[in-house]
């Protein structure tokens, strides 16, 4: 498979040597994605099952962390994006002001990460790293966004795109077909498609601790078979909404994830509190350099 996909490569990089096309590295992006999930014979067992089922059984990936990273603590911080939109400061909006993020300081961070080598990664790099399939990046970071709004897909993804960086958005399936502020299903399909990641952020983005078991059931579990269906690839991440999780949330989610995000702050992923991953949460004051500081603290 990966012999197929170099020469995939080393072939479409001599065609756009002849015929270079703004268009170009889009279509080939997402003809290696998908030709490398057709190409892996798991991925296709997968989508045999979700297809043909008609139970709301779900299906969780396996991952048996290595014994040399069991105690190893990732110092991978997880950033947590809103709204990128302008903003004014003095917007009666204070909540949305607080969430948002301008583009032109999302192309600032890029432009940052890509002049001090740090690398944007997703959970599934993650799940290879606690496998031991993959190196620890020197300077890694995730890049999250939060409920999928459609800036996501008008400004951050071009963006994104430009700099050939990594990212993983969270998704509430209730909104994707109902709600024209949110991105589409077509339009997910695309983004993922770019080499990044969706997590499953519930069905309707409730409070997860005041419903009972059988709604709880449907909201983290249930619902994500459609997703998969959707995207046609396993969804491994969930992100609580709204923030809000206990002991029987965790459980729930525990049936299904392998990793889960919460908003505490820190900048550390624990392979022993996989369902509890902190995070940073980015403001219009968020200041770029800070980024540098968690990787001293490695030191």
């Amino acid at each position: 498979m990966k012999k197929i996909l170099i020469i995939t490569i080393i072939i479409f990089s001599f065609i756009n040597n002849i015929f270079a096309d703004e268009k170009f590295w889009e279509i080939f992006i997402k003809w290696v994605s998908y030709a490398e999930n057709i190409l892996n014979e798991n991925y296709k067992n997968f989508l045999d099952k979700i297809k043909s089922s008609d139970s709301t059984e779900t299906l969780k990936q396996e991952m048996i962390i290595s014994p040399e990273m069991k105690e190893k603590v990732l110092k991978i911080p997880s950033y947590m994006f809103h709204y990128i939109e302008n903003v004014p400061k003095n917007t009666k909006d204070k909540l949305r002001y607080n969430l948002s993020f301008s583009p032109e300081n999302l192309e600032k961070l890029m432009i940052y990460l890509k002049e001090n080598n740090i690398e944007t990664i997703t959970h599934w790099d993650v799940k290879e790293i606690l496998e031991w399939k993959k190196a620890i990046p020197q300077k890694a970071i995730i890049l999250g966004f939060d409920d999928w709004h459609l800036d996501h897909y008008t400004e951050a993804f071009p963006i994104l795109k430009k700099y050939w960086k990594k990212w993983v958005f969270f998704v509430v399936s209730n909104f994707a077909s109902t709600d024209p502020n949110y991105m589409n299903w077509e339009q997910i399909r695309e983004l993922q498609a770019a080499w990044n990641e969706i997590w499953w952020h519930s069905f309707s983005h409730p409070n997860l601790t005041t419903v009972n078991a059988k709604e709880l059931e449907k909201q983290v579990i249930e619902s994500k078979k459609e997703i998969e269906k959707q995207i046609w690839k396993p969804v491994i991440s969930f992100a609580y909404p709204i923030w809000k999780y206990n002991e029987t949330v965790k459980k729930c989610v525990e049936k299904a994830y392998l990793f889960a995000r919460t908003t505490k702050y820190w900048w550390e992923i624990n392979p022993k509190k996989l369902l509890e991953i902190p995070t940073l949460r980015v403001t219009p004051e968020f200041s770029i350099k800070n980024v540098w500081k968690y990787f001293e603290k490695k030191k």
